[in-house]
């Protein structure tokens, strides 16, 4: 069953709608295992600081809470400034999805508005060219139109063909010397003034070359195109006064119905479409730098990332946990054995928390790269005036299913080849055989002429209406 121009944007809204979802909680559980890494964190320098006080009895308690005090403040002041610029990211994301949203539903209302006038646009059309086809009037003018067509691609087709003969033979008449010498002497005409030997010279050559012959036909392939050019230019004279009569009978039966404001208002409408979706593309630019920036903040290889670790890891790298363990094997007492087993216990679930985290990493990455490429299919599809309501798409095309199973973003490109396959327009009360004009007014006088000129004069009443396209 063929699904609607209208129908198939919402399914690609909605996806991408669900993917953003699907990003954002994503993100969240990233941010999950981020607090729990930070716990193990402080849980490790936790027991760092328990072996440092086994070890190191003669420090005090405040001296070596100072110190930790120091790291700890520093970290978190990275992890505030990180925490604000998050925030900020993600409240202009806010902003600019809500911008997105009501900018899609203006696009969904203009489309709403714009099939509803192009259809009425149609209708007025349709009823205009019937009054026509119809009037005795329009339809004398059609086969005159025709008739002079007839006769106005006749004499194009004849200059064509003189043209392209003179283009053959013109340049063996230019460069002969001896054709060339009789010629501009002006031999033949009143212009020739020699006398006595050199005229008998001259006859002796002309009739040795056969001067008058190709004389008459250099004259033929020189002037004749000039004169069809002038003919033709009196045809195509003659032709437009009919057009001008039979556009002065259109235009009065258009205003009539009020066609021209329906027209203007779907101009106005088309403009403003077409700035729609100019804006939702800068919309899409604009959240994929966001959604980049954020996924750039939670990495932990970025900029604030790194900080915290390089100031935490400071002070932890100065103590070596396999130096701890050995050193621990050495004493007697089992206590600090037990601190030092801990502290591998912990760093053993941060090797497993941050193998997990990259896993995670790289799920986020594709999500991301799948919500680029489904915002690029969209403006594709709205570039393409795909979520018209006369668009279309038949076949075995399952959208959701070919989005839920793709395997790599990048296939988004497949998916799209799928959607314009499905295409088609649906059936339009104009006239199809018309479409190359460029103008819906142009469009009617072609459809009329057509129609109300004699059957045996039918196509060639549509190519004169044609000449007036713009």
């Amino acid at each position: 069953m063929p699904i609607s121009g209208p129908a198939l944007h919402r399914h690609l809204m909605d996806a991408y709608s669900s993917a953003q979802s699907q990003l954002e909680l994503e993100r969240g559980q990233i941010q999950l295992a981020h607090t729990h890494r930070q716990s193990l964190d402080g849980d490790r320098g936790d027991v760092l600081v328990t072996l440092a006080q086994h070890y190191l009895p003669e420090l005090s308690r405040e001296a070596i809470q100072s110190t930790w005090s120091e790291v700890r403040y520093d970290i978190t002041a990275v992890l505030q400034r990180k925490e604000e610029h998050e925030g900020r990211i993600v409240n202009e994301l806010r902003q600019s999805d809500s911008k997105r949203v009501a900018a899609e539903q203006e696009l969904i209302d203009l489309n709403t508005n714009l099939d509803a006038v192009t259809e009425q646009k149609q209708n007025v059309s349709s009823e205009v060219e019937t009054r026509l086809k119809n009037d005795t009037r329009f339809i004398e003018l059609s086969d005159r139109a025709a008739v002079a067509e007839i006769t106005l691609e006749r004499a194009e087709a004849n200059l064509s063909e003189i043209e392209q003969d003179s283009a053959r033979k013109l340049p063996s008449f230019e460069e002969s010397s001896l054709f060339r010498y009789l010629h501009d002497r002006g031999f033949g005409t009143e212009k020739y003034a020699s006398k006595g030997f050199t005229r008998r010279m001259d006859r002796m050559l002309a009739r040795y070359i056969k001067y008058d012959n190709a004389s008459k036909s250099y004259k033929f392939l020189k002037q004749t195109p000039l004169q069809m050019r002038q003919i033709i230019a009196e045809d195509r004279a003659a032709l437009d006064t009919v057009l001008d009569e039979l556009e002065r009978q259109r235009d009065t039966v258009a205003s009539q119905l009020g066609l021209q404001d329906i027209i203007a208002q779907t101009d106005s409408l088309t403009r403003d479409r077409e700035a729609k979706v100019k804006q939702l593309e800068s919309i899409r630019i604009e959240q994929q730098s966001l959604q980049s920036q954020l996924t750039d903040l939670g990495d932990k290889r970025g900029p604030y990332y790194n900080e915290a670790v390089q100031v935490f890891r400071s002070m932890l790298e100065r103590i070596d946990s396999r130096d701890l363990s050995a050193r621990a094997s050495l004493t007697r007492e089992l206590t600090d054995d037990q601190i030092v087993a801990r502290l591998s216990g912990i760093e053993a679930s941060i090797d497993h928390l941050d193998e997990a985290a990259q896993q995670r990493r790289q799920r986020l990455d594709t999500m991301q790269a799948y919500l680029e490429q489904l915002g690029l299919l969209i403006q594709k599809f709205r570039m393409s005036k795909f979520d018209s309501a006369q668009c279309q798409f038949v076949g075995s095309l399952d959208l959701v299913d070919e989005l839920a199973n793709m395997r790599s973003p990048y296939e988004m490109n497949d998916v799209w080849m799928k959607i314009q396959h499905a295409q088609q327009w649906g059936p339009s009360t104009m006239d199809k055989i018309a479409t190359v004009a460029r103008h819906p007014m142009t469009q009617i006088l072609v459809n009329a002429m057509a129609q109300a000129a004699a059957n045996a004069l039918s196509n060639h009443a549509r190519n004169a209406g044609r000449r007036r396209g713009y």
